[in-house]
């Protein structure tokens, strides 16, 4: 068992280093003033990708159109992409004086093997005539500042890109399983990670439902193009590209620019998004995937301390060091970000948290790198999947 213990501080020495960077970024991050002045805000244009959503856009739509921004300076691109049901229809069909929509139809087979949602986009983008592109989903919503806040930043012209909260909230109707409060809590701490990280310069994960770069920038970088075969990251390869050209990229922390969504219902469903979200880790830079690997692999290192000591494989104090060493760091993080964001820090729900979100995130990550996810009715990942996504790729 030495093994396991040279591993088990290793990963613990990566994944700390981790944490201090996110704290570090947190104390950093610039604070968001709003540009209240009409003639300072650039022209946008906000990019929706959408896929079967005609009982969920609509409420988007309600929302776009009661933005407190200029009309005549934004403009509505909504991509359907090959819904089958009446999506593109419902928002042709809300076109009026006030708001005019653009409505792409992306055919079966259309994006002859690239990530579906990359593709939808950047032929969304390609008819952008916005300074700033700004992509949400369709099945979110916002306040009517949202967008004013979200490109505040664009002020100073060394901002190229931003992202900001994402935020689940349950409807009142839907099942409530009992870990849904501790899954709203989870997903927060994604947008803490994201500020941090940013923060520090660095970007180790976005929110594509909530994040716009100027389009000189998105066309500087080449779009998706240095992606566009991986499944998800249409969000954090952008800003990591956008980085890597020497753009500065903000967090936008400010409630007003929160954008919400409804969770998922099942725990499959949980797995499929988590999986689907994860699945990018292995194309990162090489330092941020060598901090998320070891974060990963410490979250094993703690999943499996208590059956190893429960089978007197390790001592018994080791899975109580790991968990305190865990509960720890993220506190302090999550705390620190939660004062940021204007949020109350449920301690309670955080420990509740804490019992499961090891073993539970590594094995959604270990599944996104190895096996097959599911996501808007279609399969995605696992090896065989890469495989004949390499062949295709020769084959063209």
């Amino acid at each position: 068992m030495i093994l396991y213990y040279m591993l088990a501080w290793v990963s613990w020495l990566v994944y700390f280093a981790f944490i201090v960077i996110v704290y570090v970024g947190l104390r950093r991050l610039p604070r968001t003033k709003v540009i209240w002045d009409n003639d300072e805000l650039p022209t946008a244009s906000i990019v929706v990708a959408a896929r079967d959503e005609e009982t969920r856009i609509g409420r988007l739509m309600d929302c776009l159109e009661a933005q407190d921004y200029p009309t005549h300076k934004f403009e509505v691109i909504v991509v359907d992409d090959r819904s089958t049901d009446s999506t593109g229809d419902l928002v042709r069909n809300r076109s009026n004086e006030t708001m005019r929509y653009k409505v792409i139809r992306i055919r079966d087979g259309e994006n002859q093997g690239r990530a579906p949602k990359k593709y939808a986009l950047s032929r969304g983008i390609a008819l952008a005539t916005g300074e700033i592109i700004v992509t949400t989903d369709a099945d979110c919503w916002m306040g009517p500042l949202w967008l004013r806040t979200l490109l505040s930043p664009f002020k100073d012209e060394e901002v190229q890109g931003v992202t900001g909260t994402s935020r689940f909230i349950r409807s009142k109707h839907a099942p409530k399983p009992w870990w849904s409060d501790l899954e709203s809590l989870e997903h927060l701490s994604y947008s803490v990670m994201a500020a941090g990280s940013i923060g520090s310069g660095h970007v180790t994960n976005a929110h594509g439902s909530n994040l716009a770069a100027r389009r000189c920038a998105y066309e500087r970088i080449g779009g998706y193009s240095s992606n566009d075969r991986i499944t998800s990251g249409d969000d954090v390869f952008l800003l990591q590209d956008i980085v890597k050209h020497g753009g500065e990229v903000r967090f936008v922390e400010r409630q007003e620019a929160y954008v919400f969504s409804h969770p998922v219902n099942t725990a499959r469903e949980w797995v499929n998004q988590r999986a689907r979200w994860s699945s990018k880790g292995f194309y990162y830079p090489p330092f941020l995937m060598f901090l998320v690997v070891g974060t990963f692999f410490y979250y094993l290192m703690v999943a499996i301390s208590l059956p190893l000591a429960i089978f007197g494989r390790v001592a018994p104090s080791l899975p109580v060091l790991l968990a305190m060493l865990k509960l720890t760091s993220e506190s302090v993080i999550t705390r620190k970000g939660m004062m940021i964001f204007q949020e109350r820090f449920p301690a309670g729900k955080f420990f509740l948290t804490q019992l499961i979100h090891a073993p539970a995130i590594f094995y959604a990550g270990f599944r996104g790198q190895f096996f097959k996810f599911t996501w808007k009715s279609q399969d995605f990942g696992g090896l065989s999947s890469q495989r004949d996504q390499r062949v295709r790729d020769k084959a063209a």
